[in-house]
């Protein structure tokens, strides 16, 4: 290893860098592994910066690798003097090494280039530090985190894992599965039976994306899962909402809890066994481990940082939401419609990466593009309708794309049930076929379903490691609480889709 004569001299090592190139001039073999695991900045010496420059421009013309070819190659550069002449390309030939040794010579030069990136990351953060003004402390330590991060990313490169080695590896996790928690799933629950069964809870390192038109219950159906979540584990979730502020999310999940309308939380017109409910939710959720961040023009940079604080002081977090993806911003000042698709695309795999790194589901809400509204009878979602970017669809592992018929179609209205009850029951539309149910149910127990109840469709459209399909819920709109329905609901959907011959 090369030692630093002064503490300002960057480490390297030139008999490694002059080993590997030699090697390269004289085996293809080693030629393929030192392409595959070293650049030219890697090599610090210049005139090793040059001959590996010389070699790759043969390389990629597909003509052979000598030391006669390399030699013409740097005269055309006009640079064969600058690496030594003919003389060097020859000691560089006497210094190659064994095929079976090329990768720790290899891993050598790499080590030395990390090394020197990091150090000197390390002076620009300082040369910065004295010489610039920081209006911001905050964007000033994530810039310098993420100058480090680069510096120290391209690390030693692994070799290929055997296929025996994996299936050993495979073989053990199957022998040994995923220990399954109280809801019957392998990661965080969603807190609804269906969903679970679909995607066998939300999985550490996923992004989830929850996707609808506006006011269709989105951000509502991310709060129940931090309510359900945080309340069923007790383990920390944390809320990321940059269109509303904490306090209104904090009347909206006691809205959850209480069954409480949200006009009356928020008027305070509460009298009698409201006020006693409102009163045991705020209790409640006072103490349930849910942290909110409602930080308006929200950095995605903020977000990361965040992010990584909180799991360093509540290393058990389970879940971390955004609401919503379009507020988010990474930094850019073009409005054009190319770079909010840019900064779509920065943030959906920013978001992606984070999910890994903390090991936490992040789920992420987002709207739906208004071609929806342009199509006919039929507006489910699918999953091109997702908003500003593809990249969304191909980053996320998880797609929950909502529907609610009734955002379309006045199926409230008076008489709506009875309009239903005189079509033949296959032309009914399941926002129909609810109503039915509905008021058969209000019928047989004197009592209303209340709280402006809608039935929506949450369509796991993507799954990247489990099954896809549709889960059924009720939206009670007024207090903003999701519920499942029950097994008897259920059946009495079942009869009237079977009698409808659908």
């Amino acid at each position: 290893m090369a030692i630093a004569k002064n503490a300002r001299e960057l480490p390297y090592n030139a008999q490694a860098e002059q080993a590997v190139l030699g090697s390269a001039l004289l085996s293809r073999e080693c030629l393929y592994s030192v392409f595959s695991m070293l650049n030219e900045e890697d090599f610090f010496l210049g005139k090793h910066q040059l001959l590996y420059r010389a070699i790759k421009n043969l390389f990629d013309k597909q003509t052979p690798v000598d030391v006669l070819t390399v030699t013409e190659e740097l005269m055309n550069m006009k640079e064969l003097e600058t690496v030594g002449g003919v003389e060097y390309l020859q000691q560089c030939s006497d210094a190659m090494v064994a095929l079976s040794s090329i990768d720790y010579y290899i891993n050598i030069v790499n080590d030395q280039a990390v090394l020197r990136r990091l150090i000197q990351s390390c002076r620009d953060i300082d040369t910065s530090y004295l010489n610039d003004e920081i209006t911001d402390v905050n964007e000033f330590v994530l810039n310098s985190e993420k100058t480090i991060k680069d510096a120290v990313e391209k690390r030693r490169v692994e070799g290929f894992k055997k296929a025996k080695e994996v299936a050993e590896n495979v073989k053990l996790t199957i022998e040994t599965p995923k220990e399954m928690k109280a809801d019957g799933v392998t990661g965080l629950t969603t807190g609804f039976d269906r969903l679970n069964d679909i995607t066998q809870g939300f999985q550490p390192g996923d992004m989830i994306i929850v996707a609808a038109r506006p006011s269709v219950g989105k951000t509502a159906l991310a709060l129940n899962f931090a309510y359900r979540s945080a309340n069923r584990t007790n383990r920390p979730v944390a809320i990321f909402s940059l269109e509303m502020p904490a306090e209104a999310l904090i009347k909206r999940l006691i809205g959850v809890d209480s069954s409480v309308s949200l006009t009356k939380i928020t008027t305070g017109n509460l009298v009698g066994i409201d006020r006693a409910k409102v009163a045991t939710a705020i209790d409640k959720i006072g103490h349930l481990p849910i942290f909110i961040d409602d930080s308006p023009n929200g950095k995605l940079m903020d977000i990361i940082a965040k992010s990584r604080k909180l799991q360093a002081e509540q290393p058990d977090l389970g879940l971390i939401i955004v609401d919503y993806l379009g507020l988010i911003t990474t930094g850019g000042s073009s409005k054009s419609s190319d770079s909010r698709q840019e900064e779509v695309r920065k943030t959906s795999l920013a978001l992606k990466a984070l999910a890994r790194e903390l090991e936490v589901p992040i789920i992420v809400v987002s709207q739906l593009s208004r071609d929806v509204e342009k199509r006919g009878e039929n507006k489910r979602p699918i999953l091109s309708d997702l908003r500003d970017s593809g990249s969304i669809e191909q980053d996320a592992d998880v797609v929950m794309l909502l529907y609610r018929e009734d955002y379309y179609k006045n199926s409230k209205a008076p008489g709506a049930a009875n309009a239903a009850g005189n079509k033949k029951l296959g032309h009914l539309s399941s926002s129909e076929r609810f109503e039915m149910v509905k008021e058969q149910k209000e019928r047989i127990t004197g009592e209303p379903m209340g709280g402006d109840v809608s039935y929506v469709e949450v369509n796991v459209a993507k799954n990247r490691n489990g099954q896809t399909g549709n889960a059924y819920l009720f939206f009670y709109k007024s207090f903003g609480r999701f519920d499942e329905p029950s097994e008897e609901w259920l059946k009495q959907m079942k009869e009237i889709n079977e009698n409808s011959g659908n």
